[in-house]
């Protein structure tokens, strides 16, 4: 993350967004640009460079300060602006990044290939002047001269807290005493504001102004989890809430201080808003699946707020109204305007924290319950996740494709009493005695007694592939293989009756089948 990195990434995108046109997010010259940060130590560094970047391309810089993603995203979009956020997330403090906006929400995966031309043609030109008075870097690709940032506009921050308060009553959480972990979030002053402003006591704990503490909500760390039960025990709330780094993903504690996962947590948010169309994460927990089937559509989607965004964009096309969408994480998305109240709640097409955890809040008083009690009547299904660290991704895909069934253009199998096999959402029948349920029993039946009867897995009941593989068992044990799509990793996933039962298939998945898989790839033993 030099200076001349980040100047080339940000004037590269800049370039795209000019050549795309206004109708697909793109901006003029000329154009505003909002720029945020999150509280890490090199935030303010890499701001200035993705200033310089703006300035250089002949855009205006919007220095909206240091709020969430959710909130800078919300304001520009509002505005007509695109915008960049300097974050790491949930990462610790030396690991930085710069995530960029269009006008009309997040970067899609059609957008990417454009995008890495215009920063491939914008990195040839600083490279060609690198070492001579036209470039303003030094050889070590940082700024000659510093330049300061604009004055902070502080009205995006205020933007964002109206989004909760005109909305929401001023006193839907009188009498409710709520502990908010602050750590580093950037969100945290505001997520207290917000709180007050709907009439809660908020109780402010483990606040870090010296040292980036990195919060991360899939991966929960166990010092954190010690540290909000205790403050529960301290305070007596009625729910312990927090954010990541950037504070786009919700942390949400029952009053004993218990960790609520994010797939379910946007359950609860698509309950209270009443949903007609939610889209989720491949890997997001299957109680959501139970709990909605006879209620809003539900598609599961490839891991990425990306796929989700192209989902719920689907289904406004296909006429959903209230159409909503999150991911394993808790970060929830809006791609419509809802009423809440009688009064309009703006869509918000990126990982926001606060909505879900105000309509979780909202959702156990509407029902008369503590939090505990409202979780505690949908299903007893439980996740868990882990990785493979340094782990080549090209291995992680054999294996994917070695646990799979080698037959293209399939979205699932189910094994019963025939095989039902289920393209972009259509299913079809076909014997077991047809030649291709021969050949997909016969595969199933291999994959079922090699990888998985030594380890105490039962039989097979489908298979997967939206993104990796996903293995259902007839007792409802899901395991889930996929490469990392970002790091030399390979991640493991679970769905289970119990929490223990969760996390034995990941580690029985990692450290026994993973190995197995991997050894017959390399002695080249047939599959």
């Amino acid at each position: 993350m030099t200076d001349l990195e980040c100047y080339i990434n940000v004037k590269g995108y800049i370039e795209y967004l000019k050549r795309i046109g206004k109708d697909r997010g793109g901006i003029e010259e000329g154009a505003t640009i909002c720029v945020a940060g999150d509280l890490r130590s090199s935030t303010d560094r890499i701001m200035g460079a993705v200033a310089r970047a703006i300035e250089g391309s002949g855009c205006k810089v919007n220095n909206c300060g240091k709020i969430p993603t959710s909130a800078l995203v919300y304001y520009a979009m509002q505005n007509g602006c695109a915008s960049m956020m300097v974050t790491g997330s949930h990462t610790p403090d030396d690991r930085n990044g710069i995530k960029p906006n269009k006008t009309n929400g997040e970067v899609l995966k059609s957008d990417e290939s454009g995008i890495v031309k215009c920063i491939t043609q914008v990195r040839g030109q600083e490279y060609a002047r690198l070492g001579t008075e036209a470039s303003i870097f030094t050889q070590d690709a940082m700024f000659k001269t510093a330049k300061h940032l604009p004055e902070v506009n502080a009205e995006a921050r205020q933007f964002y807290i109206e989004r909760y308060l005109k909305v929401f009553p001023h006193d839907c959480l009188k009498d409710r005493r709520i502990v908010v972990y602050e750590h580093s979030a950037v969100g945290r002053d505001i997520m207290v504001e917000i709180l007050q402003g709907l009439g809660a006591e908020v109780i402010r704990e483990g606040r870090s102004d010296d040292k980036f503490i990195p919060v991360d909500t899939e991966a929960v760390r166990q010092e954190d989890l010690e540290s909000v039960a205790k403050w529960a025990q301290k305070h007596r709330p009625f729910a312990v809430v927090s954010m990541d780094g950037d504070s786009d993903r919700p942390w949400l504690s029952d009053e004993s201080g218990k960790f609520l996962r994010g797939d379910i947590l946007g359950l609860i948010a698509a309950l209270y808003l009443g949903a007609d169309f939610a889209a989720i994460p491949i890997s997001s927990n299957d109680a959501i699946d139970m709990v909605l089937k006879d209620g809003p559509k539900l598609v599961r989607t490839k891991i990425g707020s990306p796929y989700i965004i192209e989902a719920m964009l689907d289904a406004l096309r296909k006429g959903f109204r209230k159409v909503v969408g999150w991911e394993a994480n808790g970060g929830f998305l809006t791609q419509s305007d809802i009423s809440i109240n009688g009064k309009p709640l703006k869509a918000l097409p990126t990982r926001d924290s606060v909505l879900p955890l105000i309509c979780a809040l909202l959702l156990a008083l509407r029902k008369e319950k503590s939090l505990s009690q409202l979780i505690e009547t949908f299903p007893k299904r439980f996740t868990y996740a882990d990785r493979l660290r340094e782990f080549p991704t090209e291995t992680g895909r054999a294996i994917v494709r070695a646990l799979s069934l080698e037959i293209k253009n399939m979205d699932t199998v189910r094994f019963d009493d025939e095989i039902t096999i289920i393209r972009e959402g259509r299913e079809k029948e076909i014997s077991k005695t047809d030649p291709l349920g021969i050949e997909l029993w016969e595969r199933k039946k291999r994959i079922e007694q090699r990888y998985f009867a030594p380890e105490g897995f039962g039989t097979i009941a489908a298979i997967g592939f939206v993104d990796g593989v996903r293995i259902v068992f007839r007792n409802q044990d899901i395991i889930h293989f996929r490469p990392s799509g970002n790091a030399p990793e390979f991640r493991c996933y679970s769905n289970a009756g119990s929490p223990e039962r969760a996390g034995e298939i990941v580690r029985l998945g990692l450290d026994s089948i993973v190995s197995r898989v991997k050894n017959d790839l390399e002695t080249k033993m047939p599959m």
